[in-house]
């Protein structure tokens, strides 16, 4: 037994001193090989374009293991420059920068003998990746993208397949500069991991439809990203964003749009009447994508985006000075085109999304809010992509909500992209309520209150643009009256109870159509003021309709204007003369009095020179 274990220790002493200084040797002679040929490798096959660096290297080919510390990939700008005076320059330029790559189990036996390099997964800890997008116009025509070189034929003459089971990229650091406008966009994203499954480049791989860009699945995953908007006003959070390739979904979860600071504080700091936004949206899917095209040509294709469960809060404060800036222009379809990232969705489908709009009014010194709750639909043919708006240039929306809560609400805007002029149309119609509950937007902002009112339908058709809104409403309602408010000299409101009965007798219509059968349809046609908003003007646009409707239409308008202000001088007039009569009474009286007095004081002195 002795003797059996002394010759097992001699064999696995042999076995490791043999192991070790065989390691010893491939590594050394290895090292320098495989840094010349990396180095080559990566200049043949970028023509010069990049070359990299590092501070170690550390390798083991008998392991199959590789260390990097430090790494670097660096663009050849005077390379870049020919390239581009050739139009032989791609549209990205990237620089890297890793802290460390690892690779694990590479077989580097098989690599030098059959020239094919097999790898279990490559690690890369912190990558700094900063891509410069300069779009050159020649990279987008068929004919070139088709003569540009596959992946397999600028890697060939070093190995004909490389196979790599995973790559993982951890916390990278992401930089996109957009250098296509005049003014630069930079955008960067923190704490980002991407893990890539499954890579095969080989002369059949190339042509797999199934794999994209040689891989069967790219995973993208962010959480916890936070960002200030550049006014420093807000802050842009996610809690997670998760893509994966093989099934082209991209999915938000939770992305909020928060305050950095309250109300008061906002409007301390703005100074003027800003719109306060809050915005959570609990999730958001993109299905369908076209990877492929955003990665070539910078496009954003999807079939459907589907936002489910949102509560949009807009809160202005008009005690402050509006800021009378000209809004022409910016109205949603328009600012669709501007957007600098070229884009198409098919269909983007809502889901129980609450908007609502808040406002203090400084005249009554009340706030008033207005909801649309459990907002869903469909909007078409999303896209800013000159080619797809020449085969269809019309936005459509789709839309259903509750106004109020109570009031169901069914909307259909049109939004013509090609014009000139931002024209667009809506059509809608608003179901039976109880006009009562409009009460909490019309009494504080509008100093009226809807004392009865049964809406049986409010339907409209208008045709619009930047400039200004024509269409027809038809408003059929019943037992309307109202209240006339004013702010008394204690700052409260109250009723106005004569003019509200003028305005009852003489000026409303009771009800539409009338006990003889008689209907008005309100005429819309509103000039757009430049400072006007969009929903601003659709609002605007509308309530010329239910005026209309209603029975108070231009010319009646200013005949209540004018009556309004001749009641009231007949009301004051009224009053300083019941004031004055008042003072000559109460003069009188006091005459009275005095004269009284003097009778009974000359009585005390007759009786006294009397007794006397």
């Amino acid at each position: 037994m002795k003797k059996i274990l002394l010759w097992v220790i001699g064999i696995i002493s042999v076995l490791i001193i043999t192991f070790f200084v065989a390691t010893f040797y491939v590594k050394n002679n290895w090292k320098p090989l495989l840094e010349q040929q990396l180095k080559s490798a990566i200049l043949n096959s970028t023509d010069s374009l990049y070359s990299i660096s590092y501070k170690s290297i550390d390798v083991n080919p008998l392991s199959g293991n590789l260390k990097l510390v430090e790494f670097k990939l660096t663009p050849n700008l005077k390379v870049y420059n020919k390239l581009v005076a050739l139009q032989k320059a791609p549209n990205n330029l990237f620089q890297l920068n890793v802290d460390k790559l690892v690779i694990t189990k590479a077989n580097a036996k098989k690599a030098v003998a059959e020239k094919k390099l097999n790898i279990e997964t490559i690690e890369i800890n912190h990558p700094q990746l900063t891509i410069t997008n300069k779009r050159q116009s020649y990279n987008d025509t068929l004919s070139k993208v088709k003569s540009n070189k596959t992946l397999f034929q600028l890697i060939k003459n070093i190995f004909e397949e490389v196979q790599v089971g995973k790559i993982m990229l951890n916390d990278i650091d992401f930089t996109h500069i957009n250098s296509n406008k005049n003014k630069t966009k930079k955008t960067a994203i923190k704490n980002l991991n991407i893990s890539i499954t499954d890579i095969l480049v080989d002369s059949i791989s190339q042509n797999d439809s199934s794999r994209l860009y040689y891989t069967k699945s790219i995973d993208i995953k962010l959480e916890g990203y936070k960002i200030a908007t550049p006014d420093s006003l807000y802050f842009v959070n996610v809690d997670s964003l998760n893509f994966s390739s093989s099934k082209n979904i991209l999915t938000v979860s939770k992305f909020k749009l928060e305050p950095r600071m309250g109300a008061n504080a906002f409007y301390r700091k703005v100074n003027y009447a800003k719109d306060y936004f809050n915005l959570t949206f609990n999730k958001l899917v993109f299905r369908n994508i076209d990877f492929d095209l955003f990665l070539k040509q910078q496009k954003f294709k999807a079939e459907t985006f589907n936002i489910t469960k949102a509560n949009i809060s807009v809160y202005n404060n008009n005690a402050y000075p509006k800021k009378l800036n000209d809004k022409t222009g910016r109205f949603p379809h328009q600012q669709l085109l501007k957007v600098p990232l070229e884009m198409n969705i098919s269909k983007i489908n809502l889901a129980n999304v609450n908007i609502s709009y808040t406002e203090y009014d400084a005249a009554s010194k009340e706030t008033g809010k207005i909801t649309f709750n459990n907002t869903r639909g469909t909007i078409y043919n999303v896209t800013n992509n000159e080619n797809d708006l020449a085969k269809n240039s019309v936005m459509v929306a789709k839309l259903q909500s509750n106004i109020l809560n109570k009031a169901p609400l069914d909307l259909t805007f049109k939004f013509f992209m090609k014009s000139k002029i931002g024209a667009f149309s809506y059509v809608g119609a608003v179901g039976a309520f109880d006009g009562r509950i409009a009460n909490q937007i019309v009494r504080p902002l509008g100093m009226a209150e809807i004392k009865s009112l049964t809406v049986k339908k409010l339907a409209f058709n208008v045709n619009a643009n930047q400039y200004k809104a024509k269409g027809k409403m038809r408003f059929t309602y019943a037992n309307l009256k109202v209240n006339v408010l004013k702010l008394d000299t204690n700052g409260k409101i109250k009723k106005m109870g004569f003019i509200s009965k003028l305005a009852n007798i003489f000026i409303i219509r009771t009800d539409n159509p009338n006990n003889t059968g008689e209907f008005i349809a309100g005429n819309i046609a509103y000039l757009r003021p430049k400072t006007t908003s969009f929903f601003s003007f659709l609002w605007k646009s509308l309530f010329m309709g239910i005026k209309e409707s209603v029975g108070v239409n231009k010319e009646k308008e200013k005949s209540i204007n004018k009556s309004s202000a001749a009641i009231q001088n007949l009301l004051s007039n009224i009053k300083n003369t019941m004031d004055t009569i008042k003072k000559r009474r109460a003069e009188r009286k006091e005459n009275r009095e005095i004269r009284k007095l003097e009778k009974q004081q000359l009585k005390i002195d007759t009786t006294k020179i009397i007794t006397k």
